[in-house]
């Protein structure tokens, strides 16, 4: 069984991070660490399974807006760990900017259309 991690970022939101590329590798650290710890939590068996693994998948893609980062949380919180990220605005943002959504781990079998067909952020 494939077992995968998904980062969803928002570009609305990387065009406010005027080209810091580190501020996005951040933000997806955040949103895959916290989507884990979030499955530890609540999805136990998912977490353990992706621990156990031997291909560790992490995925990045992209969305147009924060809304759809939204939409798409709502559609997998009860099917695996999700985290939407809102950076606090320290450094690069004027004021908090929600950012990306992490997704996972989640079983290949759970993963929806609406995720499959979102191109590859690059």
């Amino acid at each position: 069984m494939k077992i995968k991690m998904y980062c969803v970022v928002a570009k609305e939101s990387v065009q406010k991070m005027n080209g810091i590329r580190g501020k996005m590798c951040t933000q997806a650290g955040h949103a895959y660490l916290h989507s884990y710890w979030n499955s530890v939590d609540n999805f136990a068996d998912h977490a353990k399974a992706y621990r156990d693994t031997s291909h560790a998948y992490k995925i990045t893609l992209v969305v147009d807006t924060v809304e759809q980062l939204k939409t798409l949380q709502e559609a997998y919180k009860n099917v695996c760990g999700t985290s939407l990220v809102t950076d606090a605005a320290f450094t690069v943002f004027d004021e908090p900017t929600t950012t990306c959504l992490g997704i996972g781990p989640i079983p290949e079998d759970l993963i929806g259309e609406d995720l499959k067909s979102l191109k590859t952020f690059t």
